[in-house]
């Protein structure tokens, strides 16, 4: 670089020239397809499934073969027209998204004449290391007749990959324009540089330039007649690129460039000034802003109301403020955050600071989640990162060989618990995003946690047994429908038991021009579905983003209604929880009401919902679930990346008994082929609901002054015997969530069952609630919960 002049690419300390590096288009997303304005590409940005675009700075394609070709080279003012004798010297750097046969090919052209500089290239896939080539070409007479040159690029790709090239340089040999040579060293005072330059004179300036990494935009710190400089204005632990340059009657170019940077081993200042305050479900701490500069990020720890039992439950925080969503009901919760520096350093804790949110136990969906059995032991010798070991291989179903992702357990007539669950090979090569070439396996376990073990490869002959989104709906005959998404189409069938065969029915119509939908979007409208039977015969579904739609007649195909529109935009859904983007919905019903999970993906959590008609829905406080909700019966946690594609087990009377979710322990993009990380499913148990039923004849409303419950004793429950009556509460979600509500006066038995009369103050039941809730603890100081149909009032 110290003696070229650039033609293409890196100009360092200057602005990169011609768009060598694609960081002039901030395409954040491959899926948009845009282009740089200085290259053009050989095929349509999106064709035929495959694409080629810009991304965080790469240029990509993942055709099986495809090229993109710069504009005119001749842009530099000292070199518009080149010589005979030029010498050319050329770089890039490439990369290949997985492991298979990607190649990446270098041409240069004089108007219609081409050389190939490098020719397929062979680049090492699922390393997330970019491969830097280079070389040279001398320029002859006939290349200068022939015009003016431009680079070509090719990209080779095999299975769908993805290709990049990172950045592409090309320049001119020209050592009159060679610049110093730049060497650098840590110092206790800073950074120190120092340079030699043969081309300098007893008159000739230097000018130091600095960035903040390889890639930030270079700033001129000083212009000194020394030879060396020190920069003392720098933050500690992180790296700096510095380029000098030489100024007689003109500037030189570049230097090469030197990389450093300055570790220390000062632990940043605790943070301070801590405020906290608790909201219904959540607690919210706040601290200042930590005055050293060379703070990178903050950690949360809470604690049990003692302060002890401390965890970390946030990390690389650069906001001054954090909003825990899981801290435990009916007690106070303890916070500590602390500073990490960019060197590695942690500082000490801050202040203590204690709060307690305003709901209680039973109040969120996530309170009702218990700890997993452990089938046999607890293991480390499996896949996985340190968050998620060690773990029970034996809950759920999880094999070395495959990734699992996603299925609804069911227990059917043979007493076995089944589920249609979506997977692929573990070492396939795109590792986690081989999900769309996913088969459908029927497994099978004699309890309900596992382990469940594959019965048959494929759920169903029809296209090979491809398919994802798998979801099981109970139907009101007793026989089941089922749904995967089977060559991009909502396809369902039917089976008068889980063990088959499956009777491929069609394919799902929705009409969704009549909603104001995005046609680009109206995929979601068949994509990750989950449904219910209505009592009329006619079937109710969710969608991706949480619409609700019905078929018009009992025919499950369709078509479709959209009623409802996304989740995010339900206004009965708090800002805080609803400014996400939803998906991965779950839907049942049981006696009493509907029930609706799904996820907030980019919050890595879910929230829960009731509904009296699965039309309109009442959110539910709190969360579902979240990464912190996964722990065994010996107290031992593992924490997940992410839960995703919940499913419910349901028992006769459509409870919900467990949990199904699919969980990875690194994020997608990171589980890649022939390692270490993969998905499984798992079961948790839950806290089932009670059975109760309202024994007022007349309607109840705030007013009513005496409310009768009959509570049913049932297997591993005795109403008569087990229940703390001095606990429990009845009433509006709106006031038994918060520990208000009506309490017990009297009690008489009823067979094996129990009345409980309540007194009807603060029930707080009015117009807008469907179902009263009960709320308690056994004499044992388990959960009590329950849900009823209010008898006067209409759903």
């Amino acid at each position: 670089m110290s003696a070229q002049s650039v033609l293409l690419g890196d100009n360092a300390p200057y602005p990169n020239v011609n768009d060598g590096d694609f960081k002039l288009i901030k395409a954040g997303s491959w899926r948009l397809g845009l282009q740089s304005p200085f290259w053009t590409p050989s095929n349509e940005p999106q064709k035929e499934g495959h694409s080629m675009g810009l991304v965080t700075g790469r240029y990509f394609s993942s055709f099986d073969y495809a090229y993109i070709d710069s504009k005119p080279l001749n842009t530099n003012s000292d070199h518009q027209n080149l010589k005979p004798g030029d010498e050319l010297n050329w770089s890039l750097g490439a990369d290949l998204e997985y492991i298979s046969n990607g190649t990446i090919s270098l041409h240069l052209f004089f108007g219609n004449q081409e050389y190939i500089l490098a020719e397929n290239m062979k680049l090492t896939g699922s390393d997330k290391t970019v491969e830097h080539f280079s070389g040279s070409y001398t320029v002859t007479k006939a290349d200068v007749v022939a015009g003016p040159p431009h680079i070509r690029v090719s990209f080779y790709s095999s299975e769908d990959v993805k290709v990049y090239l990172d950045y592409v340089n090309l320049n001119i040999k020209t050592p009159e324009k060679q610049g110093p040579k730049l060497s650098g060293k840590v110092i206790d005072q800073g950074i120190q540089l120092d340079w030699q330059d043969e081309k300098a004179n007893p008159d000739s300036t230097f000018s130091i330039y600095g960035s903040k990494g390889e890639n930030g935009e270079y700033k001129k710190l000083n212009t000194t007649p020394n030879s060396t400089f020190t920069d003392t204005n720098l933050i500690n632990g992180i790296t700096y690129s510095y380029v000098v340059t030489r100024l007689n009657t003109s500037e030189s170019g570049g230097s090469n460039k030197v990389l450093l940077k300055k570790i220390d081993s000062d632990a940043p200042t605790p943070p301070t000034a801590l405020k906290i305050k608790a909201f219904d479900t959540e607690i919210k701490i706040e601290w200042e802003k930590n005055p050293d500069i060379d703070v990178a990020n903050y950690s949360v720890y809470r604690g049990d109301a003692n302060g002890n039992h401390l965890r970390q439950i946030a990390h690389d925080l650069t906001d001054s403020k954090y909003v825990d969503f899981t801290p435990i009901k009916d007690s106070l919760n303890s916070y500590l955050v602390f500073a990490h520096d960019y060197s590695g350093n942690k500082s000490m804790a801050s202040q203590i600071v204690k709060a307690k949110v305003k709901a209680v136990s039973g109040a969120s969906f996530s309170d009702l989640i218990l700890p997993m059995p452990i089938h046999n032991k607890l293991r480390t010798d499996l896949w996985g990162t340190e968050g998620v070991l060690p773990r029970d291989p034996d809950n759920g179903i999880e094999d070395p060989e495959w990734s699992y992702w996603g299925g609804r357990p069911v227990k059917d007539r043979d007493n076995k618990y089944h589920m249609l669950v979506t997977r692929w090979p573990a070492n396939a090569t795109k590792g986690h995003w081989e999900w769309p070439n996913s088969t459908v396996a029927h497994v099978v376990s004699e309890a309900p946690t596992g382990p469940y073990k594959v019965k048959e490869d494929t759920a169903y002959d029809f296209h090979n047994g491809l398919g994802h989104n798998p979801d099981i709906i109970l139907l009101n005959d007793d026989t089941y429908l089922f749904y995967s998404l089977v060559n991009w189409e909502a396809t369902l069938f039917t089976s008068k038991t889980m063990n088959g065969p499956w009777k491929r029915l069609g394919v799902m119509t929705v009409d969704w021009k009549s909603t104001n939908e995005d046609e680009k979007l109206s995929y979601r409208y068949y994509r990750n579905l989950s449904g219910v039977q209505l009592e009329d015969g006619r079937f109710l579904f969710v969608t991706k983003a949480g619409e609700m739609m019905r078929s018009e007649t009992a025919d499950p195909l369709g078509p479709y209604t959209v009623l409802t529109d996304q989740i995010r935009y339900n206004q009965i859904i708090p800002e805080k929880y609803r400014n996400s983007n939803y998906e991965d919905p779950v839907l049942w019903k049981d006696e009493v009401q509907y029930h609706m999970m799904i996820n907030a993906f980019w919050d890595y959590r879910a929230i829960y919902l009731r509904s009296p008609n699965g039309i309109h829905w009442k959110f539910n406080p709190g969360t579902a679930y979240t990464p912190d909700n996964t722990s065994y019966e010996d107290g031992t946690r593992t924490h997940w990346y992410k839960l995703e594609r919940p499913h419910v087990l349901q028992d006769q009377y459509g409870r919900a008994t467990h949990l199904s979710l699919a969980v990875i322990d690194v994020s997608k993009a990171d589980d890649l082929a022939r390692d270490k990380h993969s998905s499984k499913n798992i079961i948790v148990p839950l806290t089932v609901h009670k059975r109760i039923k309202m024994l007022n004849k007349k309607k109840i409303d705030s007013t009513t002054k005496k409310i009768k419950i009959l509570v049913f004793s049932e297997q591993g429950f005795d109403a008569q015997k087990d229940i703390d009556l001095a606990s429990l509460r009845f009433g509006a979600t709106e006031e038994v969530d918060f520990g208000r509500g009506s309490k017990a006066i009297k009690t008489k038995k009823k067979g094996n069952d129990l009345i409980i009369e309540f007194n009807g103050t603060g029930n707080g039941i009015t117009a807008i609630n469907f179902a009263g809730k009960l709320l308690g603890k056994t004499k044992e100081g388990k959960l009590i919960i329950a849900f009823s149909k209010l008898s006067s009032n209409k759903d």
